[in-house]
């Protein structure tokens, strides 16, 4: 083990390190970062033991959870990428070079490109659920704070009730509102979109999204939906203020954070879909120099449901219709019996004997599992074609439990990699303390605990 990895050096000032007391706004916000000696030490000791190197990028970089650095804390998502992650990998001359550009093609709400934009990288993002594109776009566009300003005053002038916004019928809207409230979010969405366009307009509309949950009867301790089991749920919902009185909040403090991304790279762009994104960089005439990834698991994870209510306001969902919407992802659950009935399961990278042990306890499942692979193989390719020669691309996955027994995602991932002509130059191992989604199937699944870093040459 390197001593620098058990040491939270990196961001010290004086003999008091960051970890160790409450982070100034100036420390949070720091781009002047480089972990060249580290990953030099770390790609020497890889190259000499071939095996995975423990270590904590809590430690590595001492920012704590929840820390509000640039626009990472918009809006909440399910199972955001920890931010030390994307913030070591990005700032370093070894997997890429200042002015060079940054791909994720799982992008979620941006976590990778906002990082990125800090280095001194531009970014490009890809993801299938059209909220978090919108969020990813709000956190990687800089605003100027009087324009802001004044169109928050004219949508809160505009709120009457005259005109209103329907709720895109994906869930049933009763279940996690009280109907006053709905009532008076119909009425702000209405204002927002007569008196907003543009960047402005999807700076507003992400404000509004961010503050639904406070609003609602969902547990805010989960991200996939929940009704709280309380006798006074209007009482916790009126005590935040009115809606137009949270969405104020929420813009005042999204304004504040619109405003350290003044001075960074840009993001380019974005897709909408992993296996496709490719193409859409080669429109820009751009292959990425590094990309950095955190896929979705199979079946672990529920996005487009964990984004359902914010979702139905905005009218996001295809045909008003989240089945439709879940199909585009890659880890999807929902499959008929007829799609598994008479699967043959082959060419999987080494899980064919593990796919059909749990096609003997659970069919679906091992469908969902099998089609993970095969549609992961799809994105894959599509990240090389995305990739210059010499280019390096980071693969942040971990191993996930079906039927009760390990399944070893990150190894049946590798394979695909490395059947595509990449070369792993380092993977490390690190311990998760929380991705934000219940990851524990009652039957099914448990928990996912540890986290591999896995970069590739090409």
């Amino acid at each position: 083990m390197i001593e620098v990895l058990r040491t939270p050096l990196h961001l010290e000032t004086g003999k008091e390190s960051v970890v160790e007391r409450s982070l100034k706004l100036d420390d949070r916000n720091r781009t002047d970062l480089s972990f060249d000696l580290l990953i030099t030490q770390l790609v020497e000791q890889y190259d000499l033991e071939r095996a995975p190197i423990e270590v904590n990028f809590r430690e590595i970089v001492p920012f704590g959870p929840g820390v509000d650095r640039a626009t990472h804390l918009t809006h909440t998502y399910p199972a955001k990428l920890l931010l030390n992650i994307p913030l070591f990998l990005c700032n370093n001359s070894i997997f890429s070079k200042k002015g060079g550009l940054v791909y994720d093609p799982f992008c979620g709400s941006g976590t990778v490109l906002v990082e990125a934009m800090l280095s001194g990288r531009s970014a490009f993002g890809a993801d299938a659920n059209p909220l978090a594109r919108l969020i990813a776009k709000v956190k990687t566009t800089h605003l100027d704070r009087a324009k802001l300003e004044v169109a928050l005053n004219a949508v809160l002038a505009a709120v009457d009730g005259r005109s209103k916004q329907k709720f895109s019928p994906v869930v049933k809207l009763e279940k996690w509102f009280l109907p006053t409230t709905s009532e008076d979010l119909s009425k702000l969405l209405a204002a927002i979109r007569r008196t907003c366009t543009g960047d402005v307009l999807d700076f507003m509309e992400v404000c509004f999204s961010a503050c639904l949950r406070q609003l609602s009867l969902a547990d805010p301790r989960l991200s996939v939906p929940v009704r709280v089991k309380a006798d006074k749920l209007e009482d916790r919902v009126k005590g935040f203020g009115s809606p137009a009185q949270v969405f104020e909040r929420y813009v005042r403090s999204n304004i504040e954070r619109s405003q350290r991304i003044k001075d960074t790279s840009s993001c380019i762009g974005f897709g909408d879909d992993a296996r496709t994104g490719h193409m859409a960089l080669e429109k820009l005439s751009r292959r990425a120099d590094l990309i950095i990834t955190s896929p979705p698991y199979a079946g672990a994870q529920k996005y487009i449901r964990s984004s359902s209510i914010s979702l139905g306001w905005l009218g996001l969902v295809p045909d008003n219709k989240l089945r439709k919407l879940e199909g585009l992802n890659i880890g999807r659950e929902h499959f008929h019996k007829s799609d598994y009935d008479d699967a043959s399961y082959l060419n999987l990278f080494g899980a064919e004997e593990e796919i059909e042990r749990i096609r003997a306890l659970y069919p679906l499942r091992a469908h969902i599992a099998a089609t993970y692979i095969h549609e992961m193989e799809q994105a894959a390719r599509s990240m090389v074609s995305a990739l210059k020669t010499g280019g390096h691309l980071a693969l942040v996955i971990g191993d996930n439990h079906i039927c009760g027994k390990p399944f070893t995602t990150s190894s049946y991932i590798k394979r695909i990699f490395e059947s595509l002509g990449l070369r792993v130059k380092l993977e490390m191992v690190d311990t998760i303390k929380s991705r934000g989604l219940m990851t524990k199937r009652n039957r099914t699944a448990n928990s996912i605990d540890r986290e591999h870093v896995i970069i590739f040459e090409k």
